[in-house]
C-alpha cells in the first residue's frame, strides 16, 4: 500500500520552485515602512538580491555599504539620480540569511518628512528596486522560511491589537508557540497513523495494532488539544 505524505499547513514546501519563488529571485523590492505623514525619523527598507547594489548607487558615507559589516548603523547621505543631496540618513545592512526576510535588507533611517521619505524610496526606485506590495516583506521572510504560516498572520494581528490579550496573543503566535502546538498535533496524527498502517501493511513482522481502547485514548487527547487551539 501506497500513501502520500502529508505536509504540515504551517509550513511552506522545501522542494518546489514557485513561480513566486522565481519573481523573488529576479526583483529587489522597496518601500517606507512607516506610516505616512510627518515624524522626527522614518524607515525606508531594500530587500532583495540586488539590494545593496542599491544602497552603494544611493548613499556616500565614509565606505559603501558593500564593504559594511551587518547590523550596524552608519552615518552618511542619500543622493538622488541627478546627484542632488536629498537627505543626511543613518543606514544598516542586514546581511542574508540573518535579517527580517531572509534576503540582504537595507534600512534607512531617514528624517521623517512626508517629501523627504518619497524622495529617498524614489532614490531606491530608480537605483534598481521596485515598489514592494502591501505585506511583501513579510511574505518574503515566509517564502523564504523566516516564520511559518501562522507568525505571519501574527504580524498583522500584533500590528492591530486593541487590547493586551489581543497583544499577547499575538505575540505568543510570533514567537511560534502555536505553530509548535500544531506541529506536535501534526506529528501525533503521523505516529498514530504510521502504527496502524504497519499492523495493516506488514502482518508478519508482528506489529499488534493499538486496542480500541487504547487507540480511543490517543485520538481524544489530540481532539483536546485541537480544541484548546
Amino acid at each position: 500500500m501506497h500513501r502520500v505524505a502529508k505536509r504540515n499547513s504551517t509550513e511552506r514546501p522545501t522542494n518546489l520552485k514557485t513561480e513566486e519563488e522565481s519573481i523573488i529571485a529576479d526583483h529587489t523590492i522597496a518601500a517606507i515602512s512607516t506610516p505616512a505623514g510627518e515624524g522626527a525619523i522614518a524607515l525606508v527598507r531594500v530587500s532583495g538580491t540586488n539590494a545593496v547594489a542599491v544602497a552603494d548607487k544611493v548613499f556616500r558615507g565614509k565606505e559603501k555599504p558593500s564593504r559594511f559589516a551587518s547590523h550596524v548603523q552608519h552615518f552618511g547621505e542619500i543622493f538622488d539620480r541627478a546627484d542632488r543631496l536629498i537627505d543626511q540618513v543613518m543606514l544598516a545592512v542586514h546581511r542574508a540569511p540573518t535579517s527580517y526576510t531572509g534576503e540582504d535588507l537595507i534600512e534607512i533611517s531617514c528624517h521623517g518628512g512626508t517629501l523627504v521619505t518619497a524622495k529617498v524610496l524614489e532614490a531606491c526606485l530608480h537605483a534598481g528596486a521596485r515598489a514592494a506590495r502591501p505585506g511583501e516583506f513579510t511574505e518574503r521572510a515566509f517564502l523564504n522560511g523566516k516564520m511559518d504560516l501562522t507568525q505571519a498572520e501574527a504580524v498583522i494581528d500584533l500590528i492591530r491589537a486593541k487590547t493586551d490579550l489581543a497583544l499577547r496573543s499575538a505575540t505568543e503566535q510570533l514567537e511560534g508557540r502555536l505553530g509548535e502546538k500544531i506541529r506536535k498535533i501534526r506529528d501525533d496524527l503521523i505516529s498514530l497513523l504510521a502504527h496502524i498502517d504497519a499492523s495493516i501493511d506488514f502482518p508478519e513482522e508482528g506489529i499488534a495494532p493499538d486496542e480500541g481502547e487504547t487507540l480511543r485514548g490517543r485520538l481524544d487527547s489530540v481532539r483536546e488539544q485541537i480544541d484548546a487551539l
